[in-house]
């Protein structure tokens, strides 16, 4: 029985996410640079503190800003879609990824929330395979700022049980094991006699 797709993304709370955390990393840099500045401003003066806190400013926005112009083409590039046999996460800006996850390879399923995934309500579903995911720990893929995340692992467990139950044969299909009929009982027991009385004569 063919089941149509699901096609999900990410919510738009992901998106601000991105760049909430974006800014919390410029900011944390700036601050180091200040700090920097300080240390620096005690033995050389005001203006080195002032000089380190440009260049750790200037070097900040050098990545803060094409990094936040990219968050919005990386999270449009975000998809996921749940087949019967698969699961397939679309992903990138630069260097397009079609990742393909068969149900076959899948041996685990998490759902992970941090700090700020809490903070914004969303959370993510980690993907564990056979061989891909067990020498590191880490998730073959993660389908990342899901709205409602245990929906969607519900969504792929059912998936999962669907394809593993269509590749378990049902009891009417199994073939049940047929006794052996009496002429073989006894060309076996004829067998066993002669055997008998030979080791009989040899003794």
């Amino acid at each position: 029985m063919n089941v149509q797709a699901k096609y999900l993304t990410p919510s738009p709370k992901y998106l601000v996410k991105l760049r909430v955390q974006l800014s919390l990393i410029a900011f944390l840099i700036l601050l180091g640079g200040l700090v920097l500045g300080i240390l620096i401003g005690l033995e050389e003066g005001f203006g080195a503190i002032v000089l380190t806190l440009a260049i750790t400013l200037f070097a900040d926005l050098l990545w803060w800003i094409p990094g936040m112009f990219l968050t919005g083409p990386y999270y449009e590039s975000l998809r996921y879609e749940v087949h019967e046999e698969e699961m397939i996460v679309n992903a990138g800006v630069i260097t397009k990824s079609v990742k393909h996850v068969p149900f076959r390879t899948v041996t685990n399923l998490t759902i992970k929330r941090g700090i700020l995934d809490r903070w914004f309500n969303i959370g993510t579903l980690d993907i564990q395979t056979a061989g891909m995911s067990g020498s590191t720990g880490e998730p073959e893929q993660s389908l990342v700022g899901l709205e409602d995340a245990q929906a969607v692992y519900e969504t792929v467990v059912t998936a999962l049980h669907r394809f593993r139950s269509g590749m378990t044969p049902t009891n009417a299909e199994m073939e049940e094991p047929k006794p052996a009929s009496a002429d073989t009982l006894d060309a076996i027991l004829a067998e066993v006699r002669a055997i008998r009385q030979a080791l009989a004569r040899d003794a």
